[in-house]
């Protein structure tokens, strides 16, 4: 059972242990289709939300959500629903909210997949003491829950969500900022962003680190070798090469 549920897990402050003191290499991950398949509970939690909110029985009324953050995938849902903008701000924070309760209260019975490679990927960077973080436009209390309840948690330290900023460039320069200022990393490290969709590689270029574009989302490899990723991989099934081909 998912415990505080809306609060970030103390351990996220924590200073990092020795192996960690000054690291040099960050990585930041995406979840949705990057770590995990997508989470119906968290779709269904969105329409949800905004129908308890914002009066509105709607779908993504033809929006493409993918690789946009949870607050710009609601004012903009609500503006093809004619909804006026100081109406989405007044109520945006109350939405976010009540999405994040609906989620948590209901998640437990999705069974929540994990991505090929991914979990020997993440123990092998841990090993190796790469700082990781999170770029997400979940917000950030879906994004925990998400992760603990595959139990993958214990492995980030830090992130960019999507109750944070709107723009996803601005969420992978806030993870950065936050792993340096909380975890000593360099400021001249190198960081890696990995996502499964165009937005993630536009971001991570927009905020000057290097692209891994993981090909396990709709987007495929042609696709998205359109937004010129610095590498591109199918999935992490082959995370041993992947891990030597980045230099980590």
């Amino acid at each position: 059972m998912l415990d505080n549920r809306l609060a970030v897990p103390d351990n996220r402050l924590a200073v990092p242990d020795n192996r960690l003191a000054v690291p040099d290499i960050l990585a930041l991950f995406d979840i949705d289709n990057t770590l995990t398949r997508s989470s119906i509970t968290h779709r269904d939690a969105f329409f949800t939300a905004i129908k308890n909110i914002y009066g509105i029985n709607t779908g993504f009324a033809g929006l493409n959500p993918h690789g946009m953050t949870d607050r710009q995938i609601i004012s903009e849902v609500l503006k093809i629903n004619g909804v006026e903008e100081h109406r989405i701000d007044e109520g945006m924070e109350k939405c976010l909210r009540d999405m994040a309760e609906i989620f948590i209260r209901n998640v437990e019975n999705e069974n929540l997949v994990i991505l090929e490679g991914v979990a020997d990927l993440l123990k092998e960077l841990h090993n190796r003491s790469v700082l990781m973080g999170l770029v997400t436009g979940n917000v950030e209390a879906i994004a925990w829950a998400k992760l603990e309840i595959v139990g993958l948690d214990h492995y980030f330290k830090m992130g960019g969500f999507g109750s944070d900023d709107s723009i996803r460039a601005n969420l992978v320069r806030l993870a950065v900022g936050k792993a340096v200022k909380d975890f000593g990393f360099s400021s001249g490290g190198d960081v890696f962003l990995f996502g499964d969709t165009p937005k993630d590689i536009i971001a991570g270029k927009e905020a000057g680190v290097k692209t891994v574009a993981v090909a396990t989302g709709i987007f495929s490899r042609g696709e998205l070798s359109g937004s010129n990723p610095d590498y591109i991989y199918e999935s992490f099934g082959d995370f041993s090469s992947i891990i030597n081909n980045l230099g980590l």
